[in-house]
């Protein structure tokens, strides 16, 4: 059974509409398309048909398209499954909010078909980023209690800036490998580099962190469970800094000498921000 939805106020109506049409500018559609059902009875009768049909997709002879693919929202879930994750599921989570810019940004920034399918035949998730930018440890902010230091800590010193310096950027798609590159555990800094094809690159430390306790927060999954994987990110002593160990009592961060070899510690690996654009 239907349940109506309330009667919206008139500054909801309003701003729907504006949004509604600031969208479609985007699609091309300009204001003299809205004219159209607005100064035409059967151009409106058309309109909200189509509308009542759920926006169906149509074909350049006007003809709506049947049997179609999922696109979007759809399509990644289809794909990625659990591997994806959303800004309303993170912002469930974490009890914070996107403003409407953020998710339309992030509507209009979803992958390409091509990319999605990458991501899952390597063994990628894809995240929303944070509604604000977090350092390591404004992520571990979030929720301490997933992490194994929950304060202070020895990255919690001033002199160790990749703490403070180091980023998750906010209102982005984060595209990260759930665990280490493959091939990678027993292998220098300098061997593990040359792993990274050219569609990636090595992640920073709170960009792994958050990924990694993002995915448990919404999804319940231990990821880099008994595994380490080196970051960009360096300590004052110029070491690079691993996550990882992800257990009950909460993540591990901790440096690691670039020249040793270790089969635990392997290394991290994220698709560039271009996404779609990467495989042209």
């Amino acid at each position: 059974m239907k349940t109506s939805q309330p009667n919206p106020n008139p500054s909801g109506v309003l701003g729907t509409m504006a949004k509604l049409i600031r969208l479609s500018e985007k699609e091309g559609v300009d204001w003299s398309h809205w004219q159209q059902p607005t100064n035409n009875p059967p151009a409106r009768r058309n309109l909200a048909e189509y509308l009542k049909k759920g926006c169906p997709k149509v074909n350049n002879n006007g003809e709506v398209v049947t049997n179609q693919l999922p696109e979007g929202h759809e399509l990644a879930r289809l794909v990625l499954g659990d591997d994806y994750i959303t800004p309303e599921e993170v912002a469930t989570a974490y009890g914070t909010s996107y403003t409407d810019e953020q998710l339309e940004h992030f509507a209009d920034t979803l992958p390409d078909t091509q990319t999605i399918l990458w991501l899952r035949a390597n063994g990628y998730m894809l995240i929303a980023g944070p509604s604000t930018e977090l350092n390591l440890l404004q992520v571990r902010e979030l929720d301490n209690k997933l992490f194994y230091s929950k304060t202070e800590g020895w990255y919690a010193d001033k002199e160790q800036k990749f703490a403070r310096e180091d980023k998750v950027a906010c209102g982005e798609w984060l595209a990260i490998r759930k665990e280490a590159v493959p091939n990678s555990f027993s292998k220098t800094w300098t061997e593990q580099q040359d792993l990274i094809t050219d569609v990636e690159h090595i992640p920073n430390a709170p960009e792994v962190s958050y990924a990694v306790t993002a995915c448990f927060k919404v999804r319940g999954i231990y990821l880099l469970r008994g595994k380490y994987v080196r970051t960009s990110s360096v300590d004052v002593d110029g070491y690079h800094v691993y996550i990882g160990y992800f257990v009950e009592d909460g993540l591990y961060v901790d440096r690691y000498w670039d020249d040793n070899r270790s089969d635990n510690v392997g290394v991290a690996s994220a698709l560039k921000n271009s996404f779609g654009k990467v495989f042209l």
